[in-house]
Order: C-alpha cells, then structure tokens, then sequence
C-alpha cells in the first residue's frame, strides 16, 4: 500500500511568481505602451495567484470592461496561460461588504471622486480597487502586488493629482485615504477597516485604541 502524495503548501515566492506570470499573461492581450495596463494586471494577476479573483475589487461588470479594453481577449480567447481567468471569472463570487465597510467605501469613492483627474477613462476602476484594497489588512503597495510605495505614488498622481499633494505629512497612503475621506466628509479621524489587522497599525495610529 503506497502512502499518499501530500503536494506541498504554496508559499509566498510561489504566489508571487503565478501572479507576475498571471500578469504577463494579461499583459500579451494589451495595447502597446497603456500607463495602466501594467497595475491591472499585477492586481488581476496577485487575486488570480491567491485563487480569488474577487479580492481586486472589480465588480463582474467593470471586470468585463476593463478586459474589453485593456486585455482584448483575455477573457473571450483560449489562451492556455489565461484560463485560470476564464475559469474564475464563470463564477465570480458576488460578496457584499459589512455595513461598516460599505459606509468606509462610500467615502472613500467620494474622496476619489472628487478628485480624479480630468479625461482618465480608467480612473474609476483604480478607484474601485483602492476601495476595496482599503478593507484588507496589508500595506496598500504589497496588498496590491506593487514593487513599493512609489508605485502607490506614481498611480494616485496619475488619476488623483490634487489629491497626492494635500499628503504634505507624508502619511502612508491607506493611512492619509481614509484620514482625507473623513475629513471630506466633516467626521473624526478614523482608520481604514484594514488597518487595525495590520502590524503597523500602532505605528501609524499611536492614539487609537487597538
């Protein structure tokens, strides 16, 4: 009787390496030279490589736009590198967010909203994933598979430039979203839901209760 074969768990570098080749996947499928075809793809690519391509905050429906655009084909062609997409996409979990957590999102698209820059087709879907990012209990650039904080940086000053440069404390930018979305909105200080699962949080948010 021959044991049985236990594949082993999957770690952080195996995650990584899926999501960039998820990403250069996608990235075959679009135009030359797009500015964001390159972060939707490593957001697209990271939720693939976690196995829940809910988690880049794109409804179904922006989800199938935003391929129409910028990856032409990734979800209606038979590209052995992509069926993974297919596949997740056929059954796209429909998940609502907590009361608290919609109320956070409101704000927070209010925020981007009001500040988006003129002309940028794209911004709204940066939005809905910086939203949803927001929630979850990681750094902004790592949660988003981004190389660092400069990536965060170079994205909201291309879709939201007035608002990159009210960060004059140069806050973490999770962390100075949800501070501007409140105070946009005449309330209290408050901390991104995320934010309290990070193990920053008593770092960036000395005053708060744990």
């Amino acid at each position: 009787m021959h044991a049985a074969t236990i594949a082993p768990a999957a770690t952080p570098a195996d995650d990584a390496e899926s999501a960039q080749r998820f990403a250069g996947a996608l990235l075959r499928h679009a135009p030359p030279g797009h500015p964001d075809a390159g972060f939707f793809a490593t957001v697209i690519g990271k939720s693939l490589a976690c196995g829940d391509l809910g988690r880049c905050g794109l409804s179904s429906r922006e989800l199938e736009e935003l391929a129409a655009r910028l990856f032409p084909g990734a979800l209606t062609g038979h590209d052995p590198a992509l069926a993974p997409l297919r596949a997740q996409a056929a059954i796209y979990p429909v998940r609502g967010p907590d009361a608290a957590q919609a109320e956070f999102m409101r704000l927070l698209r209010a925020l981007l909203d009001a500040w988006r820059a003129p002309g940028t087709s794209t911004t709204p879907w940066v939005s809905s994933v910086l939203a949803h990012a927001c929630l979850r209990p990681d750094h902004l650039w790592r949660d988003l598979g981004l190389s660092g904080r400069e990536d965060v940086t170079f994205l909201l000053a291309r879709h939201y430039p007035g608002l990159v440069v009210r960060n004059v404390r140069n806050l973490r930018w999770k962390q100075f979203l949800a501070y501007s979305a409140c105070e946009q909105a005449g309330l209290p200080p408050a901390a991104a839901p995320g934010c309290p699962a990070c193990e920053d949080y008593g770092f960036c948010y000395p005053d708060m209760p744990d």
